[in-house]
């Protein structure tokens, strides 16, 4: 049976629960889905209450037209974790989901969250005079970005090529194509709002309101953002740690499953 939380704007959310225990909750990446943490799902939830979600506008959950910016993905999960009457949560955000957290932070605080954990994602996306951390370490500009959104909007298809070979340049051409079969199935206006919503967002000062156990993991071979970032993240989120994944990229959570399990077991039973 497919379970489905209603948003107060009258949005359907799909979501998966398995396993008891401590409430851990995986948000997902921009055109990803609640299948990006499948493995975690089948091991972990056999010692903790495992919770994945599809965002709005992403996988089976309603794709709408409105509500497509990170603030309204924030209020969305302090709705579902209402709904699902959870308290003392820990928030798991890879890329796109980390912003989701540091955006539940501004609005709400820390309410009803443990501990979170960051995986691969700097505060901030577009580089300039003031910061060289973001996007592609440190050379996507404003520009490159406004002509990305204009090529979501003309060409998702010709976007999405390009997003993969930057985010994963070793696939060979069957990986590739996987990819493509799944990133192709999103909704072009879906992206260019989400895309448009983190090009506008900067949250380094979001960072100092963060006093709860925070793990943050980074891949040594990120193409999308260096390590340099997660040091940034670490020196000034009170109370972190910081966990290289040497020879692994972006998708460090798919290339080394069974490190990423272990590495966030042992935070969660540390604290």
């Amino acid at each position: 049976m497919m379970e489905f939380f209603t948003t107060s704007d009258n949005v359907k959310l799909y979501y998966e629960v398995k396993g008891e225990g401590l409430p851990i909750i995986f948000i997902h990446g921009f055109s990803e889905d609640h299948n990006s943490f499948r493995i975690q799902q089948r091991v972990l939830s056999k010692k903790y209450k495992i919770i994945t979600y599809d965002l709005r506008g992403h996988g089976i959950s309603d794709r709408t037209d409105y509500g497509l910016n990170l603030e309204r993905f924030a209020l969305d999960l302090r709705e579902f974790i209402g709904y699902l009457e959870l308290k003392d949560v820990i928030l798991v955000g890879w890329s796109m989901g980390a912003w989701v957290i540091f955006e539940y932070i501004n609005l709400f605080g820390l309410e009803k969250i443990s501990k979170i954990c960051i995986v691969d994602k700097s505060p901030k996306a577009i580089n300039d005079n003031s910061w060289d951390l973001g996007l592609y370490h440190g050379k996507y500009t404003m520009e490159n970005a406004l002509k990305d959104l204009s090529l979501i909007k003309e060409n998702w298809i010709g976007f999405a090529e390009k997003f993969i070979r930057n985010m994963a340049p070793y696939f060979n051409e069957k990986q590739f194509n996987i990819s493509m079969d799944k990133i192709k199935n999103n909704s072009p206006h879906v992206m260019y709002s989400m895309w448009k919503s983190m090009i506008e967002k900067d949250y380094r000062d979001t960072l100092s309101k963060i006093h709860i156990p925070t793990l943050i993991i980074f891949g040594g071979k990120s193409t999308f953002y260096s390590v340099d970032a997660g040091k940034y993240l670490k020196e000034n989120i009170r109370n972190s740690q910081l966990i290289i994944f040497e020879d692994h990229t972006h998708l460090l959570v798919l290339e080394n499953p069974i490190r990423f399990n272990r590495v966030l077991e042992e935070f969660t039973s540390k604290y």
